[in-house]
């Protein structure tokens, strides 16, 4: 994942590839292993995590972003293929979370109302598998999907735009980097 968030042209290859490898490779490739089981046994749950950011591109984590929206497309269309075997696939879209990837920024550690800890989003998630195809996992991060889906993607695109700059300097200026 991104120690920050940065210009593609300056993110390492090897970053882009774990993302990809992550995000797009392992959900399909996992997938595709379990199904077979799944089909035999007449019933099954796959679980895909996604995240906000496949709510529009992103710019400083375009790679994250996109890949995160493959989960989603990807998720959808064989939660159709599947539903007909008894087989619940769910993508769980979470919003900021304290966790080590966004350890680059203070603000988002801080956690509180809108961003939980791992624990408190994980208790809450889990009630939802077999109720919904499609969770943020968390009431908080409900509603803030439901009112960012109210807007236009552009505006959506240009208020990410100011968030991930502002996480980015936020960085640069902690860690005595130039800007």
């Amino acid at each position: 994942m991104y120690d920050y968030p940065d210009e593609l042209s300056h993110i390492p290859e090897d970053t882009i590839w774990d993302m990809i490898n992550i995000n797009v490779a392992a959900v399909t490739i996992m997938s595709r292993m379990l199904i077979p089981e799944l089909k035999k046994q007449k019933r099954g749950a796959i679980v895909n995590i996604s995240s906000g950011s496949e709510l529009q591109p992103i710019p400083y984590m375009a790679v994250y972003a996109a890949t995160k929206r493959y989960v989603r497309c990807f998720s959808q269309a064989i939660e159709r293929e599947l539903a007909e075997h008894n087989i619940t696939v769910q993508c769980v879209t979470p919003l900021f979370l304290v966790t080590k990837m966004n350890q680059y920024s203070d603000t988002v550690m801080k956690g509180g109302f809108l961003i939980p800890d791992v624990k408190s989003f994980t208790r809450s998630a889990v009630f939802t598998l077999g109720k919904s195809t499609e969770t943020t996992g968390y009431w908080t991060h409900g509603l803030q999907y439901f009112f960012m889906k109210l807007s236009p993607e552009w505006l959506r695109i240009r208020i990410a735009h100011v968030m991930t700059r502002q996480l980015r300097l936020e960085y640069l200026t902690t860690h005595g980097k130039k800007v």
